[in-house]
């Protein structure tokens, strides 16, 4: 039931310490009968240079009283406030191939990069890993020539190795216009969070 009820919401405030601002109504509510009728979540928004917003969600449909496989949805609003509205009626990647969580969007010269969790390691190359996808408009999306955005397994400041259990929530600081730092939510574990002892929030510098 709760996974049922999960949509995309705002909050807003002055200050990140508050008081925030909750809004009485979700901003992406679902809608019966297309691929985000069983719950909304997971937004990765892109503020563009006049105020408006793309944004890109995760999103499931309802098969019989159970939901379907992840899909990512692609929305649009003039304010950050709202009202968005979703600018297609099917996903932006086709679900039969495409199994992904977790988008982090940012505009370039050219258009628009994504970055996203690849659930099965069929487009990526890795399960867990990260795919990268990229679009002219934000709406037509496609794999990038090298299509691994990121990987699970990373190199420690003395030189040790580790393929973490999870890595997933990536999103990107940007100083100076250019990406510096991937942070994501991470695991020690082999097989997800389901084995996991530790986990923690984990911050990634980028080579330049």
């Amino acid at each position: 039931m709760a996974r049922a009820n999960k949509r995309v919401g705002l909050a807003i405030a002055d200050s990140v310490l508050g008081p925030w601002r909750r809004a009485d109504e979700p901003i992406l509510p679902t809608r019966p009968g297309r691929f985000d009728s069983f719950l909304t979540s997971n937004p990765a928004p892109c503020v563009r240079e006049d105020g408006s917003v793309l944004l890109i969600y995760k999103a499931r449909h309802y098969e019989g009283n159970l939901h379907g496989g992840m899909t990512i949805g692609v929305a649009y609003a003039d304010h950050y406030e709202g009202l968005y509205r979703v600018l297609s009626d099917e996903p932006v990647f086709p679900p039969e191939s495409f199994h992904i969580e977790d988008p982090f969007i940012w505009q370039t010269n050219e258009g628009y990069h994504l970055i996203a969790k690849d659930m099965e390691g069929h487009l990526c190359g890795e399960k867990y890993g990260g795919i990268f996808a990229e679009s002219p408009d934000g709406l037509k999306w496609s794999l990038h020539g090298q299509p691994q955005g990121y990987s699970r397994t990373v190199r420690w400041d003395d030189g040790t190795v580790q393929t973490l259990g999870n890595l997933e929530r990536p999103f990107l600081l940007f100083q100076n216009g250019k990406p510096t730092h991937l942070f994501a939510a991470v695991s020690d574990g082999s097989d997800g969070f389901k084995d996991a002892s530790d986990t923690w929030n984990m911050v990634i510098p980028l080579k330049q």
